[in-house]
């Protein structure tokens, strides 16, 4: 049987880098989750795959990994993936309810004027990933809390969809493969 090299990415499931390397790879299969870029990077070194976002239309350039790629290794393929924002919470919440919301800081980022028009006085708490912070809100013992994330994140941790996040303009963010 043929060793195949995996794919890392970063986690945990239902994070954007998970969801867009699912829909490059047509499946699930070989992805392995890691907790910091530099759990990808040090996977790569060892003669895996490495799946990482470079770029987002609305929030700039992420982390600088595309020139850490170009120095250090080889850019295989890339791909444009919607990102597409929601707010959830436990089921039986309602928007204006949320008083405490969590997310990556690109998601805050990307979302800021709903959140000012929503959530004025809302206390932020940044997360190291989307997924992460639908994970929180699911074990938070307080209901009042809403996460910022993919609709399909939500559904991985037993969230209800409250809203929609709204972008006047397409919001896209490049994933890049790549080895050592």
């Amino acid at each position: 049987m043929k060793n195949k090299k995996k794919i890392y990415t970063l986690g945990p499931k239902g994070s954007f880098h998970h969801l867009s390397c699912v829909e490059y790879l047509g499946g699930q299969q070989e992805i392995e989750f890691c907790e910091s870029f530099a759990g990808i990077y040090e996977a790569v070194q060892a003669g895996h795959l490495g799946w990482i976002a470079l770029y987002n239309t609305l929030a700039g350039v992420v982390e600088n990994h595309e020139n850490e790629i170009n120095k250090n290794f080889t850019l295989l393929d890339e791909m444009e993936y919607e990102v597409k924002l929601c707010v959830c919470s436990k089921p039986q919440i309602k928007l204006k309810d949320i008083v405490k919301l969590y997310s990556h800081e690109k998601a805050f980022g990307e979302s800021k004027r709903f959140i000012a028009e929503n959530f004025p006085n809302a206390t932020l708490i940044t997360c190291s990933s989307t997924s992460h912070a639908a994970d929180k809100v699911s074990k938070e013992n307080e209901l009042k809390a809403g996460a910022i994330c993919h609709a399909e994140t939500a559904s991985f941790y037993g969230l209800s969809i409250v809203s929609s996040i709204p972008n006047k303009r397409k919001n896209l963010t490049s994933f890049g493969l790549f080895a050592g």
